[in-house]
């Protein structure tokens, strides 16, 4: 029986937060002498102007660039699975431990680096129309880093030997994006979610689904 979730990650909130606030910081310099009111003026007018030059010129000059995507392909992927356990009818609730079998790793590339990892994976998201953009992955949030703990399922009244797997979904898409008059190109990679699925071995799984089979092959063998 095939179990899925939603796991919320806030680092990318976070990674964002420090981006948003640190472009913002302006130098400060030290007097050695107490300015006049005629200075403080001047000083401040200069100030003012620095920073909005500065403005302009840290703010992304793809912002408003419309996204085209050449290709999307979403597939949920086997990241861990547990050895095989064996059950008898009164054992109940039966504890399995899913050992890492790959790691998704999130990458955004592209030909321009005016066109940032945060305005990728808002435009994935959108197109996806997925509802948050936190739950997309970003650089640096691989799967194999998110929390992992023993699986507990009820098998009361059944026997066999059992094997747990877990995935999440993956997504691998490239776009153009048209930036000061020209075309950037690029692609990403990202994961988001978790699903979790209970097999039998000797009971091979009626699944179109290539995660699920993989982890049967892998821990049940062929057949």
């Amino acid at each position: 029986m095939a179990r899925s979730g939603m796991t919320r990650r806030h680092g990318w909130a976070i990674a964002a937060l420090l981006c948003a606030v640190m472009p913002s910081a302006t130098a400060c310099t030290t007097a050695t002498e107490r300015p006049t009111a005629t200075d403080r003026s001047a000083a401040g007018k200069t100030t003012e102007a620095g920073a909005r030059t500065k403005s302009t010129a840290s703010a992304p000059s793809c912002a408003g660039g419309a996204f085209r995507w050449t290709s999307v392909h979403r597939e949920r992927r086997l990241t861990e699975v547990s050895p095989v356990v064996n059950v008898s009818k009164s054992d109940g609730w039966v504890t399995f431990h899913p050992g890492l079998v790959r790691t998704i790793v999130p990458q955004v590339s592209t030909s321009d680096d005016r066109v940032s990892e945060r305005q990728v994976l808002a435009a994935l998201a959108k197109h996806l129309k997925w509802w948050d953009l936190e739950e997309l992955a970003a650089p640096g949030e691989e799967s194999a880093d998110r929390p992992r703990t023993p699986v507990r399922t009820d098998f009361l009244g059944h026997a066999g030997r059992f094997v747990e797997a877990e995935g999440v979904q993956t997504v691998d898409a490239s776009f153009t994006v048209t930036c000061a008059g020209q075309d950037v190109y690029g692609s990403v990679t990202t994961w988001f979610g978790h699903s979790g699925a209970s097999l039998a071995c000797g009971v091979h799984p009626h699944t179109k689904e290539p995660w699920i089979q993989e982890a049967y092959r892998l821990t049940c063998g062929p057949h």
